[in-house]
């Protein structure tokens, strides 16, 4: 992470010492987590079930407030909803009322961009994301996979300042999933923001990121912040055969296993 400690202008996003409590819990979800994400940087965040990503993806969005600790934005203290962020979940919470072009240029809607402009960005980014031909089609009328590329269009057309994305490809078969990796390291390529990935899948994670921060089981804490060496623009193909990439991965994997043995002494 950036060793700008301080600098606003050098970070997207930093948390200092946040513990978030829920009421009635017997333990925290997050505690004392402390980290920041330089702008411009995609940073992934793994670690076992219940270890508190969604949390930290909840908390930048402004969607929940920290118990104790802080959380900053752009060198401004988060207080209310993030509307820098864009938030693309799990499911692709597409309006099913909707067509692709429609939920695509929602964002563009509200913020009262013209007709014009908005048909324009909007025809750009369903060629973009491989969608020509189904511009007038409903979100039933779509296979998972296609769903998932209206929902990050629909979450990078507005150009916004940090995405969090949460577990994105998921549910999807692993041919999807490989080629949508792919397409979004290109049009992250492009886009040059700042991203905050939570996925379970170790290879995702340096497929895609510049560091993955590894969190232990709950109540999550930071366990390691590794930084992933590879150049970019990158091939997910070419990756996979670096001895590099082998070496990251049993790392990972060293870390990400004695957490799960660790959450299994405990359960």
């Amino acid at each position: 992470m950036s060793t700008n400690q301080h600098d606003p202008h050098a970070e997207a996003l930093r948390l200092e010492h946040v513990t978030l409590e829920f009421p009635g819990s017997h333990q925290p979800a997050i505690e004392d987590v402390s980290f920041q994400v330089g702008r411009g940087k995609f940073v992934a965040v793994i670690g076992p079930s219940g270890c508190g990503k969604s949390t930290i993806l909840n908390l930048a969005a402004g969607l929940l407030s920290p118990t104790r600790g802080e959380v900053y934005f752009d060198g401004e203290r988060v207080t209310s909803v993030n509307s820098e962020a864009a938030y693309v979940t799990q499911q692709a919470n597409l309006l099913p009322w909707l067509s692709v072009k429609a939920n695509i240029g929602l964002a563009l809607k509200f913020r009262k961009v013209p007709k014009d402009e908005r048909d324009e960005r909007i025809a750009h980014w369903v060629r973009v994301v491989g969608l020509t031909g189904f511009e007038d089609h409903y979100p039933r009328e779509l296979s998972g996979g296609m769903q998932k590329r209206v929902a990050i269009a629909r979450a990078l057309i507005y150009n916004p300042s940090i995405v969090l994305m949460d577990e994105p490809f998921g549910p999807l078969d692993a041919i999807t999933r490989l080629k949508l990796q792919q397409e979004l390291l290109n049009l992250w390529e492009e886009q040059n923001g700042t991203l905050i990935f939570v996925t379970h899948d170790l290879n995702e994670a340096i497929y895609l990121a510049d560091e993955v921060i590894v969190m232990s089981s709950g109540p999550g804490t930071i366990r390691r912040v590794l930084p992933v060496p590879f150049e970019r623009p990158r091939s997910i193909g070419s990756l996979v055969e670096s001895p590099e990439f082998a070496e990251l991965y049993n790392d990972l994997w060293g870390l990400f296993k004695s957490e799960l043995q660790m959450s299994d002494a405990t359960a």
